[in-house]
């Protein structure tokens, strides 16, 4: 435990009676004792469940020295007091269980502990009583937030489906989520990690670059070689395995029916040859590494742009730009055209255009040399599987020829690429209200007439968001549409659907609004 964690914790000290009078008391002091001992067991339980505090304190009071460790009596499955006062947010009564030395356990049935129960509801108090009492005192090493259950969850997975950002950053903030842990592999062995830490399993592994050749993984690696002469950050680089169809059918189907069926009757045949070529894509996957964000106390480095490491690490935003590039609403207007995505970092959403979609060409554009290292090592790595080469029949080339990393400067237009784009595509790119100017000269610059920017970010907390929104007009752009993006684009994005670690990657993810931006170009009068 930290020196830090040693000053917090503390054991919980027994609250006040509840009960109006001490006659009060005494008659419950007075039924506690008329019970038998298996009675006795059934109420503590049953009474925690419902809170009521002064019950389980008269409980405890008459039967702690008659029975043996009578304060984490169980149910039929398993469950203790201490479960059932934190399942239902009791908080008088999880902090008199604490009192006296009830135990962190997990449950028979579903390997469940009380944080688990408590964080998956959002009760806060309870989750903070837990993590801050001095369980060292009778039980060592009581308290993990990332110990699963049978349904292979951890607390913090509860935490981040009850959407309670401060009740997630407590889980965060235990020792237990250090990140040393946070970069442990499936099978317990340490290894690198990301710039969110990260764990090894068939979908996130850490890799030093040798690890990854012709886009396989030995993910069996425990023990990674690492040349003296590679840079620390590249040897602590971390592989996702994304799959961005994932639960995308349904969604896509239901918003255009119309035109996805131009004819209200198709043969059986057809029928069938459609569904063996949605399996097939949905069986495509990606591969893209992040890499550690150096100096992250302050990665933009503002004044100078090649030392802006933000594009080291896959920002949540950009997981929700894949998935609205991967969605069947969108997607086939890329087929034939080109396109360029700004910012691109590790290069998820255009790595995507250029996976799902038969684009003409696919840029994917950074600055820090790093960044643009990284870029095309995410390129390469899927340049040899099986899908990555273009459909029979659409006259297109490999992807090492479709999809290209490119250095461009946003203020020295020598570097933008010479032919206009029907597409540019960005996400998270605005922070600051002084970008704004210089971003819309970049858009301008590198779209064709009747082109299209399609950007993300999350709804609110960006500065200079709404500048870029209201001077859409001034800059020759019509906002042709803005959503809140669906709850679909901000589901778990790995291939194998690891919950645990989807979250510890990307925690952001599931709790922010993000908003789909779609701005068009006017046509210049010549």
């Amino acid at each position: 435990m930290t020196k830090k964690s040693k000053e917090k914790s503390k054991t919980c000290t027994a609250p006040p009676l509840e009960t109006p009078n001490k006659e009060e008391y005494a008659d419950l002091l007075q039924t506690a004792s008329s019970l038998t001992p298996q009675e006795a067991q059934v109420e503590l339980v049953e009474c925690a469940r419902y809170g009521e505090v002064d019950a389980v304190r008269a409980l405890l009071q008459v039967w702690s020295d008659k029975i043996e460790d009578f304060v984490n009596t169980t149910d039929d499955y398993g469950s203790t007091a201490l479960h059932k006062a934190s399942a239902s947010g009791h908080e008088s009564t999880v902090q008199l269980l604490l009192y006296h030395k009830a135990k962190h356990l997990p449950n028979t049935t579903g390997k469940n502990t009380p944080l688990h129960w408590a964080a998956a509801n959002g009760h806060e108090k309870i989750v903070e009583l837990i993590l801050n009492h001095d369980f060292d005192s009778y039980q060592i090493n009581a308290i993990d937030v990332l110990l699963k259950n049978s349904g292979g969850r951890s607390a913090l997975t509860e935490g981040f489906t009850s959407q309670n950002t401060k009740l997630v950053g407590m889980l965060l903030e235990h020792d237990s989520a250090a990140e040393e842990r946070l970069l442990m592999g499936a099978g317990g062995g340490a290894r690198g990690g990301g710039a969110r830490g990260g764990g090894a399993s068939s979908s996130v592994c850490a890799v030093h670059s040798d690890d990854c050749k012709n886009g396989e993984i030995d993910h069996n690696n425990d023990e990674i070689d690492r040349d003296d002469n590679t840079p620390l950050a590249v040897q602590q680089g971390v592989v996702h395995e994304f799959n961005f169809l994932r639960d995308n059918s349904n969604h896509s189907t239901e918003q255009n029916d119309e035109n996805i069926y131009t004819e209200e009757v198709q043969s059986q045949t057809q029928t069938q040859t459609q569904e063996q070529e949605q399996e097939q894509e949905e069986e495509k996957t990606l591969l893209v590494r992040e890499l550690p964000i150096e100096n992250a106390d302050c990665p933009f480095d503002d004044g100078h742009d090649k030392l802006d490491t933000t594009g080291l690490g896959i920002w949540s935003a950009s997981i929700v730009m894949a998935r609205w590039m991967a969605d069947k609403s969108i997607l086939g207007r890329f087929d034939g055209k080109n396109v360029l995505e700004l910012g691109a970092g590790c290069g998820v959403p255009g790595l995507v255009v250029g996976l799902y979609s038969t684009a003409k060409h696919v840029y994917v554009t950074d600055y820090n040399p790093v960044t643009m290292d990284n870029l095309q090592y995410n390129i390469d790595m899927n340049a040899n599987r099986p899908y990555t080469k273009s459909p029979k029949g659409s006259g297109e080339g490999e992807w090492v020829e479709r999809v290209k990393a490119i250095s461009i400067d946003w203020n020295d237009e020598t570097t933008w690429p010479q032919e206009k784009m029907d597409y540019v595509i960005g996400s998270d790119l605005i922070y600051q209200k002084s970008i704004v100017p210089l971003l819309w000269k970049v858009v301008k610059g590198l779209i064709k007439d009747d082109g299209i920017f399609l950007y993300t970010c999350p709804s609110d907390g960006r500065d200079g968001l709404q500048e870029f929104i209201d001077s859409v007009k001034n800059e020759g752009f019509y906002c042709y549409s803005q959503e809140v993006a669906p709850d679909l684009y901000r589901s778990n994005p790995l291939s194998n659907g690891d919950a645990d670690q989807a979250f510890l990657h990307f925690y952001e993810l599931p709790v922010t609004e993000y908003k789909l931006y779609e701005f068009r170009k006017r046509k210049t009068n010549n």
